[in-house]
């Protein structure tokens, strides 16, 4: 009797787990953010540069505009006749995401590409998203947990996709589930509005972060997918600095 009940038991879960597997993965085939339109984007903003602008330029009024942000951030919640400062954050978001992807695009345009640009330009926006958004956590009324893992999984998804550049095979990763950099610029920038016009919904604010901290958990691990299916039989070999 136990045979048939194991065996119907086994089906099911299987029949859950293939269902799973194929939600997640259109899901995240439809799902990828901003960066399907990064390329048209680009094209976009191009202009803004014209023939004046070096992507040093473009990556240091990046970083202006990081600072700006902060700022915003704090000045519009410590200070009430500052308060304005809230809708100035999704501009100031805005004009970070231009110049993230005009200092690539000018690189590749002008030949200027090198090890040490790359890694200024990774360090420049895992560091910009904990100083736009980190500020949070000095506001009063801010859940800090949730701000917290929020913060750590940002870094996170990061991790996974620079990771995947050294995996065999592999390249930098991109995918995400809506919350690659330009969407959680897009996610901060609506919580600075809705709470520039809704105050009182500040005490939902640790509910936000934990949707968008689903979504980043969603990507590490389509991230994590890719990698693997890149590095699906093809040489790995380890090394650390000292060698193998």
């Amino acid at each position: 009797m136990l045979y048939p009940v194991r065996k119907y038991i086994a089906a099911c879960r299987r029949i859950i787990i293939n269902f799973m597997s194929t939600g997640f993965n259109m899901l995240c085939k439809f799902s990828n953010g901003i960066y399907l339109i990064k390329g048209n984007f680009q094209k976009i903003i191009r202009w803004i540069a014209g023939s004046w602008m070096t992507p040093n330029e473009a990556t240091l009024l990046g970083i202006i505009f990081i600072i700006l942000t902060a700022l915003s951030y704090y000045l519009g919640f410590i200070y009430a006749n500052l308060r304005f400062c809230l809708l100035l954050v999704p501009v100031f978001l805005f004009m970070r995401m231009m110049m993230n992807a005009l200092d690539g695009l000018l690189s590749r345009e002008y030949k200027l590409a090198s090890v040490t640009g790359e890694l200024l330009n990774e360090g420049v926006d895992v560091i910009g998203d904990i100083v736009c958004y980190g500020i949070l956590y000095f506001v009063p009324g801010i859940p800090k947990l949730s701000l917290i893992i929020y913060l750590m999984l940002i870094w996170t998804a990061e991790f996974f996709g620079v990771l995947g550049k050294s995996m065999p095979g592999g390249s930098r990763r991109y995918e995400n589930v809506l919350s690659g950099k330009p969407d959680r610029a897009l996610w901060m920038g609506a919580l600075s509005i809705i709470l520039f016009f809704k105050p009182q919904l500040m005490k939902y604010v640790s509910y936000y972060f934990i949707c968008l901290s689903v979504l980043l958990v969603l990507t590490c691990i389509l991230r994590i997918k890719k990698i693997l299916e890149c590095a699906r039989g093809k040489k790995y070999e380890s090394y650390t600095w000292v060698g193998r």
